[in-house]
């Protein structure tokens, strides 16, 4: 690194607010030199010149540790000709713009100076949320759906309210990319118009993202990226193609941007979910816990660390073997002929799920399979429960020996979430998932209609908005009828529309309500279709 020439050091910024009073405390311990810093408080405006006048290594030793505890700053070499800044991290343009263009940055700093945060906006650090979990609840086997490791994760943006999203629409965005780059063509060595328009693309792709338009997102955060290597930027780009289910892409973008910011909590967090699609879960639980170094919190953040840390203890010395699509997990002294068993009975449950779906992944499934008294300890089931899915199937060991009778149903329940996962992410509300779990087990159609309708008989029914969230706050006498309403109203659907459109149904889920997603895949609304299903239920 070239520590050469005079700088001004520029901070524009904060990661959040962790990241201000760490700024803040830090600047204020440093002792007073003609350079500076300047005074700096909870109410100072910025852009603001902290230093002036640095010597070159000076400065770049302040940079890197201002970067470090959240600050985004910028070197500018006031001892060139025409300025140069130092690293892509949000900078402010330098005043010393070429006058052709001067008063045009000073515009975009204006205009853009709520929009430059905007990324912040998606995880608030007042109430951060776990990107990516894409709705693995965890359920048991014939019983209440159970609250899964990352069920109360909901997906970071799904539902995210931007505070600041700069010009906000798409033309005026557009608009404003078209000007950029004329501007830039004519003064290609000008940083600051370079910036300007990658921030630009940054918070258009930022925007697109919050509308979970995730082409549009990718497309511009792709061209952002392009223009210079920025830690927010390849941040928002690897959530981008984390939510288009696109890993492979968004495995590696994640870890750059942590090379450039390994304390970024949306870096962390993100990654951390596909580190757990990957079943990679000690990789997951060390970026789980540099996120709450970084000053990510709250109760489902410690909730998935504590799971994560149970899990990581149970099965460090687990051993793994593979079927044509599954993986099991389990400790080298297990029973191998129950192992056998399972896997049988899980192979099965590929063939008889995938004709209900037409869908038959490529991919294996992860399955572990726990001692009776381990399996309720991490999952956190009753003693009633036969089988669990978070994400992976999970399986208590007791009763596996007897040649329990139950273990297709409870195989064909369980992969059943997973595919409902695969397909719809994490936006399937709880009915529908468990709906299309119970339909799932049936070996015959129809076997379950017996049980179902003599559970609801002379009962109060449930809306299906009262039936979208888990089943385990349910007082425990409505909890039957809450799956057997739920069964019922997948076996209208399959019945009315048939078996074709389950998966169009349930990937329309991914982007689109239930009701949105309802009306794309088949005729009509789905409040005439609730009505007519609950006048015949009560008719």
């Amino acid at each position: 690194m070239a520590t050469g020439g005079v700088y001004d050091l520029l901070i524009f910024g904060f990661r959040n607010d962790v990241a201000r009073a760490r700024t803040l405390d830090f600047l204020n311990r440093l002792p007073p030199s003609h350079a500076g810093p300047t005074v700096v408080d909870g109410h100072t405006s910025v852009p603001h010149r902290l230093f002036a006048a640095l010597d070159g290594e000076r400065a770049h030793k302040l940079r890197l540790q201002l970067e470090a505890i959240g600050a985004q700053v910028l070197l500018v070499d006031v001892s060139a000709a025409s300025p140069h800044m130092v690293g892509l991290h949000d900078p402010t343009p330098p005043a010393r713009t070429p006058s052709g263009i001067r008063l045009f940055t000073f515009f975009l700093v204006v205009i853009l100076g709520a929009a430059t945060f905007a990324w912040r906006a998606i995880l608030p650090p007042a109430r951060p949320r776990l990107p990516l979990s894409h709705g693995q609840h965890t359920t048991a086997a014939a019983g209440p759906a159970q609250p899964s490791v990352t069920d109360h994760a909901d997906a970071v943006i799904a539902d995210a309210e931007p505070e600041a999203a700069g010009l906000g629409t798409v033309p005026e965005y557009a608009a404003l990319v078209d000007e950029l780059e004329r501007v830039l063509q004519g003064h290609p060595d000008v940083l600051a118009v370079r910036w300007n328009l990658q921030t630009v693309l940054f918070n258009w792709g930022v925007t697109e993202l919050a509308g979970n338009r995730f082409e549009d997102a990718a497309t511009h955060l792709e061209r952002a990226a392009a223009l210079g290597e920025r830690a927010d930027v390849l941040a928002a780009l690897g959530i981008t193609y984390a939510h288009a289910g696109d890993h492979e892409r968004a495995a590696p973008t994640l870890e750059a941007a942590l090379r450039l910011n390994p304390t970024d909590p949306n870096a962390l967090l993100a990654l951390s979910q596909i580190y757990l699609k990957e079943d990679r879960r000690p990789a997951a639980l060390e970026l789980l816990e540099r996120a709450k170094d970084a000053g990510a919190h709250g109760p489902e953040l410690d909730k998935l660390v504590q799971q994560l840390s149970r899990e990581v203890d149970a099965e460090w010395d687990f051993v793994q073997l593979d079927s044509r699509h599954f993986r099991l997990s389990f400790a080298d002294n297990d029973d191998r002929s129950a192992v056998r068993e399972v896997l049988a009975a899980l192979e099965d449950a590929y063939d008889s799920v995938g004709a209900k779906f037409g869908y038959r992944p490529s991919e294996p499934t992860n399955v572990v399979l726990y001692t009776q008294q381990d399996f309720h300890a991490i999952t956190q089931t009753p003693d009633w429960a036969g089988g669990a899915f978070d994400g992976r199937i999970k399986l208590p060991v007791r009763g596996l020996r007897d040649n329990d009778p139950a273990l297709a149903r409870i195989a064909r329940h369980e992969y059943t979430h997973s595919v409902v996962a695969r397909l719809g992410g994490s936006r399937c509300p709880v009915w529908l998932n468990e709906g299309l779990a119970v339909w799932a087990e049936e070996e015959h159609e129809g076997d379950r209609q017996g049980w179902a309708e003599n559970a609801i008989a002379g009962q109060e029914l449930f809306t299906l908005d009262q039936l979208a969230g888990t089943f385990t706050t349910l007082p425990p006498a409505r909890v039957e009828v809450a799956y057997a309403e739920s069964y019922l109203a997948v076996r209208a659907m399959v019945e009315r529309y048939g078996t074709r459109k389950l998966p169009a149904l349930l990937e329309a889920l991914r982007t689109h309500t239930l009701d949105e997603a309802f009306s794309l895949t088949y005729p009509g609304e789905l409040s005439d279709f609730e009505q007519r299903f609950l006048q015949q239920l009560t008719g």
